[in-house]
């Protein structure tokens, strides 16, 4: 009796471990002026910014937020209507992403002091390294997904 109970209560927790988790988790959708704020008050806590940088970065983070949601909001237009950018327009995105990086960053130069810079400069280059890993995880998972598929398909 009792290596029956142990056996059933074994193949239930097993079955609620083979669920499949939920891909499109909802993430909260704050609005630009939320997310500068949330940025700021980080770069504060990481830098010890004082009142004056606080003020400075909080408009260009904000100003930022509202670029970025612009940006995705017509990236997800272009991505429902299946339209592809040509090379030219693709060449055009990156050259301007950069050019703007490029004044961003002489932006904080001015703001911030010497320690800050050199700071926030490996913490940039640090979350960098750590999206390009997660971009590259999932990628790895989407081929071996269409792998399997294919695998799937051929043996039908």
């Amino acid at each position: 009796m009792k290596n029956l109970l142990v056996a059933a209560f074994l193949i239930t927790a097993m079955s609620l471990n083979a669920q499949p988790l939920e891909k499109n988790k909802e993430r909260p959708s704050f609005t630009p002026d939320q997310i500068a704020e949330l940025q700021t008050k980080k770069m504060t806590l990481q830098l010890e910014l004082t009142e004056k940088q606080q003020q400075k970065i909080l408009e260009i983070n904000k100003r930022n937020a509202t670029e970025r949601k612009q940006k995705f909001e017509t990236r997800k237009e272009l991505r429902e209507n299946g339209k592809k950018l040509s090379s030219e327009e693709l060449f055009e995105r990156k050259s301007s992403q950069l050019d703007a990086q490029i004044a961003h960053q002489d932006e904080m130069k001015t703001i911030l002091n010497a320690t800050q810079f050199e700071t926030w400069k490996k913490t940039r280059a640090r979350k960098k390294m750590q999206l390009k890993k997660r971009v590259k995880k999932q990628r790895m998972k989407k081929r071996l997904r269409s792998h399997g598929r294919q695998h799937q398909i051929i043996r039908k």
